[in-house]
């Protein structure tokens, strides 16, 4: 009947303005974030039995070696720590090699610089946080150890 034609219609179009309605609160409601989040995306990595690429991550800790170690630190990271994901244990123990660690003390009393082995940290660019800070007009630069996992949804 006409009525009941009338009565589906004020029906479809109310059901239709409450979805329009809850669809704009929603979005609304999720804009006010503070966070801007990033488009979800595809990343090969991602799945259940995939991995990351290694060369890429060897380009990036290149990088970080030639561009952020002058300021950054990496105080958590140790050089074994490469092994296996960018380096092979050679070219770990070659890489910690290339710096000097403060060691000791010997049997005399006295501290004495070693090179560096797999065991020992990735060295800080400044002596102590007041030089960081000196170096940086106040800034202390952050130690990028766990910079991913510190990040929204890292």
């Amino acid at each position: 009947s006409k009525s009941q034609k009338a009565l589906c219609t004020t029906a479809g179009v109310l059901a239709g303005g409450v979805a329009a309605l809850w669809y704009t609160l929603d979005r609304s409601v999720q804009a006010k974030d503070l966070i801007l989040h990033p488009p979800e995306q595809d990343w090969p990595h991602k799945g259940l039995l995939s991995t990351f690429d290694h060369a890429s991550l060897r380009r990036g800790y290149e990088v970080y070696k030639q561009v952020c170690a002058a300021c950054h630190s990496m105080q958590y990271v140790r050089y074994r720590e490469l092994i296996g994901v960018t380096h092979t244990e050679e070219e770990a123990k070659a890489e910690a090699a290339e710096i000097m660690v403060e060691d000791g003390p010997d049997d005399t009393g006295a501290m004495f610089k070693r090179p560096g082995k797999l065991a020992d940290s990735f060295p800080s660019p400044y002596p102590n946080e007041a030089a960081a800070r000196a170096a940086n007009n106040g800034a202390y630069p952050p130690d990028l150890s766990y910079v991913t996992a510190a990040r929204h949804g890292g």
